[in-house]
């Protein structure tokens, strides 16, 4: 009971939200619609049984006008079946559809803003595949939550409606096995639920390592994804450097993790569904059994026999519901543990992770960094920063060799990364870093060069006009073409493209890091000429190996080597 009290608090906690939202009128409408729209369906499978018993009732009898009757109330059933079914479709999937699309939107707000989507991946915690669990996970929670709903709704639905038509017909028909009458009130419908219980709990005990294979089953599935599209996004270097028979391993092992769990899961399912399937065939003959006793005394006709059989069946669906839903259960159960955990994740990453933080203050006069440290999650030193002051229109390097923790001193005053300590004062505005490893966002050239301007918001003059003082002129005719830029732009353009978007989002503060390491002297010039030009009143802070940068910026600062760090 305690696992099962778990798992309703995460779904409620999860499906909630939707329903409590500022579209809960239309979602709640669509719900009582599918509700609705069940309840007709089961109507009609009620109607069906009644119509079974006088439509067999009226062969026996050889009632050729009853019989002719019963065939146009079945017209009628079956036009009213096939619209409810309609309507329990139609509103459900547009259920789904709303559902999932704020859902997505919610968790896609949480996850890419504030760098949470990268201080997920480097601060430890155990969630693989973020955007699959985004793109997939979801969809599969709330098809599944919708098919058990409605199933499980029917089921309640049909226990109640069947159940009466059950005790009805146990007080007309005796049970008799070998002459002597066991009957007893209710009987068909207690012998129902007793096979249908029998019937559940051999399902569990099959059924039950379903869950975990199914959980593992979609992270592996990830996995493979995330690995062969990570692939072919660098497939470049890889071709450069000869990788592909290291790739081929790691592809070979993320799909041989997912093929063993496969294996795994084919057969446990194929045993469930072994026994389901021989418990549904046996289902079809064991309720006339129960009730042909009854019919061979003369107690009850052939329609109220046939009308038990169905009524049986109906209950035993209903109250075996997990049994026949078992596979999909594990599969629901499997999504929604991955949506929990997602969710977790994005409530902890905010959240102190050790009682050390570096201090963000506000400072309407520049930029001031005192006793900077950061750290890993376990504590330990990886840059630091004694002073800096940095005023509107200043300019300043940061020198330090290869792991002197000038990525990470970037990453702290861009104020994605906040373990450490020190103090941190920043004036009112965006903060712009420019990293070493280039980002092309899918689209049109216009939509690469602004970035992470929206491209409808710069002037189109001005775009050709930075263009033209980074170097980059000759481009300007193709702003609307879309096509692989990263893969078509050589480093040094592509580092001439970083530095137009700087100019065009015009920060309060710019931080480069090596953002012009591919380009010669004469170059670099220009681009610094390009930003002092546009960008007069910015605080500009370059990060380089060397000091070669030095003449174009008004103060240098070295950080320490690794070996002088405080820990």
């Amino acid at each position: 009971m305690k696992q099962i009290a778990e798992v309703l608090r995460t779904f409620f906690a999860l499906a909630v939200p939707y329903f409590r939202s500022e579209e809960k009128w239309r979602a709640r409408a669509l719900l009582l619609g599918v509700i609705v729209a069940e309840f007709g369906v089961v109507y009609a499978l009620v109607a069906f049984n009644h119509w079974n018993a006088y439509f067999f009732n009226a062969i026996q009898n050889r009632d050729w006008d009853g019989f002719m009757f019963s065939l146009l109330l079945f017209c009628g059933i079956a036009l009213w079946t096939a619209t409810a079914t309609m309507a329990q479709f139609f509103l459900g999937q547009t259920l789904i559809m709303y559902w999932r699309r704020w859902m997505t939107e919610q968790y896609v707000n949480r996850w890419m803003a504030d760098g949470r989507h990268y201080r997920m991946r480097v601060l430890g915690h155990d969630v693989d595949n973020t955007h699959l669990r985004i793109a997939n996970d979801i969809l599969i929670f709330l098809q599944k939550t919708h098919d058990l709903g409605y199933n499980f709704l029917g089921s309640l639905i049909a226990l109640v409606s069947f159940a009466y038509i059950l005790w009805g017909l146990s007080s007309l028909a005796p049970f008799v096995i070998f002459g002597v009458d066991y009957a007893f009130p209710g009987y068909l419908f207690w012998i129902a639920v007793l096979y249908a219980a029998v019937g559940t709990l051999i399902a569990h005990w099959i059924g039950k390592p379903l869950i975990g294979y199914n959980f593992n089953q979609q992270r592996f599935e990830s996995d493979y994804r995330f690995a062969i599209t990570r692939a072919w996004d660098h497939s470049e270097p890889v071709a450069l450097m000869r990788g592909e028979r290291i790739e081929r391993e790691v592809l070979g092992t993320r799909f041989g993790n997912l093929v063993r769990n496969w294996t795994r899961l084919i057969r446990r399912q194929s045993g469930l569904t072994f026994f389901v399937t021989g418990y549904t065939q046996w289902s079809l003959v064991f309720p006339t059994l129960v009730a042909s006793p009854a019919y061979f005394m003369g107690a009850i006709p052939l329609g109220s026999l046939m009308q038990g059989a169905l009524a049986f069946q109906r209950v035993d669906i209903a109250f075996a519901f997990f049994l026949h839903s078992y596979a999909k259960i594990a599969e629901w159960k499997a999504s929604m543990d991955r949506i929990a955990q997602l969710d977790a994740a994005l409530s902890k990453v905010d959240r102190p992770q050790k009682p050390e933080q570096i201090s963000i203050e506000s400072n309407h006069e520049g930029l001031d960094v005192s006793d900077l440290v950061v750290t890993l999650p376990t504590g330990r030193a990886i840059a630091s920063l004694d002073k800096l002051v940095l005023r509107p229109g200043g300019r300043t390097l940061l020198t330090g060799h290869s792991g002197s923790g000038k990525s990470s001193i970037q990453r702290a005053l861009a104020g994605i990364w906040s373990l450490g300590r020190g103090k941190i004062a920043l004036p009112q505005g965006d903060v712009l870093a420019m990293p070493q490893r280039f980002y092309f966002p899918l689209g049109s050239l216009r939509t690469v060069i602004t970035y992470p301007t929206p491209a409808d918001k710069v002037d189109d003059a001005k775009l050709r006009e930075v263009l033209t003082q980074v170097g980059l002129g000759y481009l300007a005719e193709r702003l609307d073409e879309e096509a692989e830029w990263g893969a078509m732009l050589s480093g040094g353009e592509q580092q001439r493209v970083a530095i137009a978007r700087a100019i065009l989002c015009d920060p309060a503060i710019l931080i480069l890091d090596d953002s012009t390491s591919n380009l010669d002297g004469d170059a670099t010039r220009q681009m610094y000429e390009a930003i002092d030009k546009n960008l007069p009143r910015s605080m500009v802070i370059s990060l380089a190996r060397t000091d070669a940068l030095q003449t174009l910026h008004k103060d240098t600062v070295a950080l320490p080597p690794a070996t002088a760090r405080a820990t």
